[in-house]
């Protein structure tokens, strides 16, 4: 509190330095131009809105009312909104904004269906899904008896409580449990006992860890820890969406370099996050069969699930601050949907086409998109920037292709595939990560058939930007230099409510230079501005 209280007070005295008296004296028509000397009443609520989202509090107008000097009364007030937890709110909303981060849609593929529950025909919990519960009692209609379940066998398996001939073959029917559930300890809740069986191996002899597993002697695992329900898909898809914000909350907050937020191991999480990534991302991935899973994640905290405060994680060396988030990976599916928003938001340099559209193409266009007319133009520099992310999975997937599962410079001969009688079919891993017969041009197969798709017509540069990964997108002091000025730019622009005129680039420059000789400090880049004339001017 000390700390907050001293920082608010050097604050407060730098705004007033900063507005001196001679900047309320600059001249301009009456008509058109507003005054510098912004009634310090309207510069509280204008303030508090961009600060904290909500209008001054009765309080704090009367409190500046009757102060002898107003300005300095509002000045010491925006240095003590300036280090509030609200700002901080508004901090994590503002880069939410920033990084599209809504997985609302995504996310539904990485929740298998076979692990779902939801309230069954007695009020137990069963497999929310039809064909779950065909798979489980022979019948899609068929829900858990309204009778509690006391017969297991040696395996500790729910021995049917009834079992009869119909439509599709044999039907069994089983009784329900109490279990206390993850989500809820010391709240014993109803389940069918074949959805909280917790054995780890199937009855067709199936991983039960393997949350894509359809075996009827797999359940949702100890508390139902494999499972969930609707309510619990909200929280952790809201929580995951949140992961990549909370990262450059968590950065501005402690003052450290903005740029960390870019390149750190570190990231945030709370307990559903946590949950999610131990126990709803388990080996092998859900996505490929025969590709496993690897996050590179580091040691996950002893976080329970109904832990809903955020703590420091610190994942692997790999990491790429809020880049490798799977926020930010699954809302931007593929490489050029990574640096795309990368360049567009913190490089303030979007791939904008030509405003006279595509040229006609020739007869024989070049599957290389950095050769293609119309196309060269962005995708010479879109393609070493999406080079950064080829060690991450794309299409909905989440972790890293270490060397030893992709190797950029080695043929796998069983993805030498595709149409043809030659040619045997494709698996999914194939399909998804090497260039095949299907997935390609004929001139591309010819290319590069069975290397990894990120080496199709890879520059040196861009295979060396590969294994450098996302971080080394801010090593250099141009790139860190222009995320500077975007980063002061778009928060000026949010604060002035209004595009920068191109007369401004000075200013940013100069306030990019401020920026930069604060560490890159975030929270010191926003007071700057706010005590700036042009924040000040306007009504």
């Amino acid at each position: 509190m000390r700390t907050a209280i001293v920082f608010a007070l050097t604050l407060a005295t730098s705004l007033t330095l900063t507005l001196g008296a001679g900047s309320a004296d600059a001249g301009s028509p009456e008509e058109c131009a507003p005054s510098y000397s912004m009634d310090p009443l309207k510069l509280l609520r204008q303030a508090s809105l961009d600060l904290r989202g909500q209008p001054p509090t009765i309080e704090e107008y009367e409190v500046v009312r009757a102060a002898a000097d107003r300005q300095a009364t509002v000045d010491a007030m925006i240095a003590e909104m300036l280090v509030a937890d609200d700002f901080y709110v508004q901090i994590r909303d503002y880069h939410r904004d920033l990084l599209w981060s809504n997985v609302s849609e995504d996310i539904s593929r990485i929740f298998p269906n076979t692990r779902q529950l939801a309230a069954g025909g007695n009020g137990a919990l069963a497999a929310s899904q039809g064909f779950v519960r065909e798979k489980y009692r022979g019948d899609p209609q068929l829900f858990c008896l309204d009778q509690e379940q006391t017969e297991f066998d040696g395996e500790g398996r729910p021995i049917p409580i009834s079992t009869f001939p119909c439509m599709l073959g044999t039907c069994q029917q089983d009784g329900w449990v109490m279990v206390e559930p993850y989500w809820a300890p010391g709240v014993p809740t109803k389940v069918c006992a074949f959805e909280a069986q917790t054995t780890a191996i199937g009855i067709e002899g199936k991983n039960c860890n393997d949350i894509r597993v359809f075996d009827p002697g797999c359940g949702c695992g100890a508390d139902l820890q494999q499972c969930t329900t609707p309510e619990i898909r909200d929280v952790m898809r809201a929580d995951l969406s949140d992961e990549p914000a909370r990262l450059f909350e968590s950065v501005v907050r402690n003052g450290a370099s903005y740029l960390d937020a870019f390149r750190a191991a570190e990231t945030q999480m709370n307990g559903p996050v946590v949950h999610f990534y131990r126990h709803m991302l388990a080996l092998p991935s859900q996505n490929v069969s025969d590709f496993p899973f690897e996050a590179d994640l580091g040691n996950l905290p002893n976080l329970p699930y109904t832990n809903a405060n955020w703590t420091t994680v610190t994942r692997g060396p790999a990491h790429a601050g809020a880049f490798t988030t799977l926020a930010y990976m699954m809302r931007f599916a593929s490489l050029r949907g990574r640096a795309n928003r990368f360049y567009t938001a913190f490089y303030c340099s979007p791939f904008v086409p030509s405003i006279d559209g595509l040229p006609p193409e020739g007869a024989d266009p070049s599957p290389d998109l950095r050769q293609r007319d119309g196309c060269s133009s962005c995708h010479q520099i879109l393609e070493p920037a999406a080079a950064h992310f080829a060690r991450w999975r794309i299409n909905s997937s989440y972790g890293l292709l270490t060397e030893d599962l992709l190797d950029f410079d080695v043929i796998n001969p069983t993805c030498l595939c595709g149409e043809g009688t030659s040619k045997p079919v494709c698996t999914e891993y194939c399909s998804q990560y090497y260039v095949t017969a299907d997935n390609s041009e004929a001139e591309t197969y010819e290319l590069f058939g069975g290397l990894p798709l990120t080496v199709a017509y890879a520059s040196p540069t861009e295979l060396a930007n590969g294994e450098a990964g996302p971080a080394v997108l801010v090593d250099s002091p141009e790139d860190q230099r222009a995320v500077a000025e975007c980063a002061v730019k778009t928060m000026a622009e949010h604060l002035l409510h209004r595009p920068l005129e191109s007369t401004e680039l000075d200013w940013v420059s100069a306030k990019s230079d401020e920026f930069i000789g604060s560490g890159y400090d975030f929270a010191a880049m926003v007071a700057s501005l706010i005590a700036d004339e042009r924040y000040r001017t306007i009504h």
